[in-house]
C-alpha cells in the first residue's frame, strides 16, 4: 500500500462531506418547516437523509475499493468498514468512481460510467487547486 493517499481520494471525501452536510443541513431545516406537517415532514426529511446516505456509502465503498486494489489484508478491511461484507460497500458504482479519481487497473478498458467521470472530475479538481497539472 502506498504511504500516501492520493490526492483525488482526499477531494473525494471532501466533495462527498460537502453533499452529505447540505443534505442534513436540508433535513434539519425541513424538519423546522414543517413540522406540523407530519406527511411533507415524513417526505421532505427522508428524501433529503436518503441523498446524504447514497453519498456516504459511495465515499465509503470507494475507499474500501481502493483498499481492496492496493493490497490491503481483508480482515483489515472489514475491521474498517465495521462489517463482515465489504462487498455490500463496494458496488459497481464505487469500482467506476475510483476509476474515475485514480485511472483502471490495467487490462480494464470498456465505456465510461458515469461516476467514472464524476471520480475524474474530482480528481481533476484537486490536480488543478494543487497546482499539480
Amino acid at each position: 500500500m502506498p504511504g500516501t493517499v492520493p490526492p483525488a481520494l482526499l477531494a473525494m471525501v471532501e466533495e462527498h462531506a460537502r453533499h452529505v452536510n447540505k443534505y442534513w443541513s436540508r433535513a434539519m431545516q425541513a424538519g423546522r418547516q414543517y413540522h406540523d406537517y407530519q406527511g411533507e415532514w415524513q417526505r421532505l426529511v427522508l428524501y433529503h437523509l436518503t441523498d446524504a446516505l447514497a453519498h456516504n456509502f459511495l465515499a465509503v465503498g470507494t475507499i474500501a475499493a481502493y483498499l481492496q486494489q492496493h493490497g490491503t489484508d481483508e480482515d483489515l478491511v472489514r475491521r474498517y468498514l465495521q462489517s463482515p461484507h465489504p462487498d455490500r460497500y463496494v458496488t459497481r458504482h464505487a469500482l467506476d468512481h475510483l476509476t474515475g479519481l485514480i485511472g483502471p487497473l490495467p487490462g480494464h478498458d470498456a465505456p465510461e460510467p458515469t461516476w467514472t467521470f464524476v471520480g475524474r472530475e474530482i480528481a481533476r479538481q484537486a490536480q488543478a487547486s494543487d497546482g499539480s497539472v
